[in-house]
């Protein structure tokens, strides 16, 4: 796709986010960004984002906010994608996370990656279960499911939207009820409830190393974390390593950093729970090929 199209993809995204995502205290630095970028001089607007994010710190929840900011009013989607990714994955207590999550589903969708979507949204709801983005996150499940034709699943995601939409976010709800018009003649399938992560069993055994070789062909990873730039990727996967991890860098931008193949997602749960500490939570993800 050409750079225009790209940022079409970003505005569209930034534009459906904010009408979707719950507002949040929004320092005047950024609002003034927000509104060159509306105003049509983009240029000033990202580079006030640039010298704000050059200027703060990373690891705390200020460049976070920082990071969210830079990344909706990029000119360029890939740019977009990536930063809200790492945002998402590097600083999943930021009030910003939810928001990235469904950012990134809004702009799959826009791609026509819906499995994409599919995932985003079903870590939105698994790692903010009481997150205040789980209806338009049950909204945007509807939708992805009426793209891909099945109705029944559509159905179930609106109706588990309705219980959760505040009644004051007119809007939101006003779309709801555009798009589950589909489901007016047919009968509702129960309400969508997320999966249990599974939890490892707690009783006394004795476990595999964290990284087994019998593992190496498995479907499930555990991905620790993401970087802009390869040689931080690089630096991680060394420590890794070094204590006895099958740890591996991923092909393409963002540098994700990941460890094993296991053969089932509950051997990854609890492979991810050994890696995260209250800094940096690592994530269960579909092993590449």
């Amino acid at each position: 796709m050409r750079r225009t199209g790209f940022v079409v993809l970003a505005l569209v995204a930034s534009a459906l986010g904010a009408q979707n995502t719950p507002t949040r205290p929004t320092a005047p630095v950024f609002l003034r960004a927000q509104q060159l970028v509306n105003d049509g001089d983009g240029a000033a607007g990202r580079a006030l984002t640039d010298s704000v994010l050059k200027a703060t710190a990373e690891g705390q929840l200020p460049y976070a906010e920082a990071l969210f900011w830079h990344a909706v009013l990029a000119a360029d989607a890939t740019v977009t994608a990536r930063e809200l990714l790492r945002l998402s994955i590097e600083y999943p207590q930021s009030p910003r996370a939810e928001d990235a999550l469904l950012r990134l589903a809004q702009l799959e969708l826009l791609r026509g990656d819906r499995d994409a979507v599919r995932r985003h949204l079903d870590r939105l709801v698994r790692d903010h279960p009481s997150g205040t983005s789980r209806g338009a996150a049950a909204y945007w499940r509807g939708r992805v499911e009426i793209e891909d034709g099945r109705l029944d699943l559509a159905c179930a995601a609106f109706d588990s939207a309705r219980t959760i939409i505040a009644t004051s976010d007119v809007e939101l709800r006003n779309q709801l009820e555009f798009h589950a018009r589909a489901c007016a003649n047919r009968v509702m399938a129960p309400v969508l409830t997320p999966a249990p992560i599974p939890v490892a069993d707690s009783s006394p055994r004795t476990r595999e190393p964290v990284a087994p070789a019998a593992a190496a062909r498995g479907r499930w990873s555990v991905q620790v974390a993401a970087f802009a730039e390869r040689e931080g990727a690089t630096a991680l996967v060394k420590k890794l390593t070094k204590r006895g991890l099958d740890a591996r860098v991923t092909a393409d931008r963002p540098w994700r950093v990941r460890v094993g193949r296991y053969p089932t997602r509950e051997r990854a749960v609890e492979v991810a729970k050994q890696l995260s500490s209250k800094a940096s939570k690592a994530i269960v993800v579909e092993a590449e090929r």
